[in-house]
């Protein structure tokens, strides 16, 4: 029997009780003041809103914010926007970067502030921004400042959740203007134009060093290493145009984290 069925026999029955009760007011209401909290349960929720009744069960809405700077620190502080409030953005890099709590939005707004305010303006200016993924419980920021003075900042947003990118796991993400072939693991996958892609280790807890190569759309071979692995670490690699026009060599910026274990079934 469904939730709102339930909901309108027992409010039916609740008015049975009262128009067949002697006496009505008196034991009708006595019986309200000192009988089953249940029935009163029962009887507020069968009469409240249904606007009232969706809106409590809805879960609050928040999403946990790492924020990474190319730079690792901008030469001039950053902010970003709540509402009305501007507040600091602390960018934090490597394994001893933290979360923070905020409330979801469906963009994320990166400020400056101005150096020559004008009187009755605001005194932050938008350099850039990106749209918050909406299934995404952790979502990681990378902030890429402008080669030159008269560019562009640029606002990635990538889904940090942990059922996404658990640990272990080696990620790519693909910042260039070209697809990008990856051999890791045995395995050759590509990844295309702002895209990225999550490939799980399977190292011990020792860690180990594993080959990774990538190759460009012509197969000339961009990068050559191996990476160190653990099995508690998630590693992310942004991969960026070069700066020199001519050479194939992306920039890349790696982000090494390390997390807890994994909680053994039936321990705490």
């Amino acid at each position: 029997m469904s939730l709102r069925k339930r909901r309108s026999i027992s409010f039916w029955r609740c008015c049975f009780l009262f128009f067949n009760t002697k006496f009505v007011p008196e034991k009708f209401f006595y019986s309200l003041r000192f009988g089953s909290p249940l029935l009163l349960l029962l009887i507020s929720t069968a009469l409240a809103p249904s606007s009232v009744r969706a809106e409590s069960a809805l879960p609050t809405k928040v999403i946990k914010c790492l924020f990474i700077h190319w730079d690792d620190n901008p030469e001039k502080e950053l902010f970003f926007r709540m509402g009305e409030e501007y507040h600091a953005i602390k960018f934090r890099g490597g394994s001893h970067g933290g979360n923070i709590s905020l409330k979801r939005m469906a963009n994320f707004e990166v400020f400056r502030k101005v150096e020559n305010p004008v009187e009755g303006e605001s005194i932050y200016e938008l350099i850039g921004e990106t749209a918050v993924p909406d299934d995404a419980s952790k979502v990681l920021f990378l902030v890429i400042p402008p080669d030159g003075e008269d560019g562009q900042h640029r606002i990635f947003a990538l889904n940090d959740s942990i059922e996404v990118f658990g640990r272990g796991a080696f990620r790519v993400v693909n910042l260039t203007q070209e697809s990008i072939s990856v051999e890791f693991l045995e395995k050759t996958q590509s990844v295309d134009v702002d895209e990225d892609i999550v490939m799980q280790t399977k190292v011990d807890k020792a860690g180990g060093l594993l080959p990774c190569v990538m190759r460009n759309p012509e197969g000339e071979t961009i990068f050559g290493t191996r990476i160190f692995c653990q099995a508690t670490g998630r590693d992310v690699v942004f991969l960026r145009p070069p700066l020199m026009e001519g050479r194939n060599k992306p920039r890349m910026k790696f982000v090494a984290r390390l997390m807890g274990s994994a909680p053994v079934e039936g321990k705490e």
